[in-house]
């Protein structure tokens, strides 16, 4: 304290006012490097958020990729589906007329054995309307 005083007794003006001087200096100098620090670090935010934002935009192509990817996949499985559909309609209707075949075959072989009406629907599982044509044709008089 006793230094303060003894400099601010002999020039009371001229040290006051080199005070405040270099107060002042040692405040803008705080400031100035203060915003060189902040600058800095705004700089690489910036950089960042451009690497960020490019990544972001590789991110949004990849997806729209994969979405087109998924559309097409999609669109094959949708028609793979239909083929399948179509196929198990056409095995079910084969399956139905060899079904059919085989039942009239064995109702003509049994017609010609002589086999009465009733045999020949209870073994083929045909109806009496479908069967009296066959044996009217096929059956032994």
């Amino acid at each position: 304290m006793d230094f303060l005083n003894n400099f601010i007794e002999k020039d009371p003006l001229g040290n006051t006012s080199l005070v405040i001087v270099i107060f002042g200096i040692v405040i803008i100098s705080f400031v100035l490097l203060a915003y060189y620090i902040d600058y800095k670090k705004n700089s690489q935010n910036i950089r960042k958020i451009g690497i960020l934002e490019r990544a972001i935009k590789d991110l949004i192509e990849e997806f729209r990729s994969l979405e087109l990817n998924f559309t097409e996949q999609k669109t094959l499985l949708h028609d793979y589906k239909y083929s399948l559909e179509k196929l198990d309609q056409e095995i079910s209707r084969l399956a139905d007329s060899h079904k059919g075949d085989s039942s009239i075959t064995a109702a003509i072989q049994m017609a010609n054995q002589g086999s009465s009406l009733e045999e020949i629907s209870s073994a083929t599982g045909m109806s009496k309307e479908e069967i009296e044509p066959i044996i009217k044709y096929h059956g032994k008089v």
